[in-house]
């Protein structure tokens, strides 16, 4: 198994943010439609996604009338432990592509705050323009690092195709591998730990037993 790769998300000459598409298995991989998640890194390296839970429990299963939630690191510990610990993410085969985008500091702000108004109001979940992607899409337009919504299905993997053909290559990077994020001293943010991933026949969907809902 390769060893882990370390890197801090922003630094102080560059700041970035991060799209995160669970079940890519590289640039060049294309998940199915229900084998994928969006979640997105903050400047300070925290990560953030939007999620469906269940309320009524009529169409939840397709992905229908659910409530929205915003999960920040905390939360995800709780719910999505194998999205923020590498070693879960290792043991349950769960793989991760990340792409990170080089912002000015304007754009980290907007994004930063478009996801803070999201916790604050997440709205209602639906499988067809309000999921996961939906969400990260409107950070990244709100920072004004895209101009247009998802075109075609907002998926994960759309977003990321989206995301590539609109930024510059010497402002993008991406690496895939099963991931963590590991708190930098003095509580100040997060390093992203990542163990590069390695073809192989037991990788699992980015959330077992579930679906692009999270």
């Amino acid at each position: 198994m390769p060893d882990m790769l370390t890197f801090d998300i922003s630094s102080a000459t560059q700041q970035r943010v991060g799209l995160i598409v669970r079940g890519k298995f590289g640039p060049n991989h294309h998940p199915g439609k229900l084998d994928q998640h969006a979640d997105c890194i903050l400047p300070n390296g925290a990560p953030m996604g939007f999620f469906g839970e269940g309320n009524d429990n009529s169409g939840n299963g397709i992905g229908l009338r659910m409530q929205g939630v915003v999960y920040d690191f905390a939360r995800m510990e709780i719910e999505r432990p194998y999205y923020v610990d590498r070693a879960k993410a290792l043991a349950a085969r769960v793989v991760s592509t990340v792409l990170l985008v080089g912002v000015d500091s304007a754009a980290a702000k907007l994004f930063k705050n478009a996801w803070e108004a999201m916790t604050k109001e997440p709205g209602d979940f639906n499988i067809i323009g309000g999921n996961c992607a939906s969400h990260a899409s409107a950070a990244f337009i709100h920072a004004k690092i895209l101009g247009k919504q998802i075109p075609g299905l907002d998926t994960p993997d759309n977003l990321y195709k989206q995301l590539v053909g609109a930024v510059s290559a010497d402002q993008c990077s991406t690496i895939t591998g099963f991931i963590g994020f590991a708190r930098r001293a003095g509580q100040t943010g997060f390093k992203l730990e990542v163990t590069p991933y390695v073809d192989a026949p037991t990788a699992n969907r980015p959330n077992p037993g579930s679906s692009i809902s999270g």
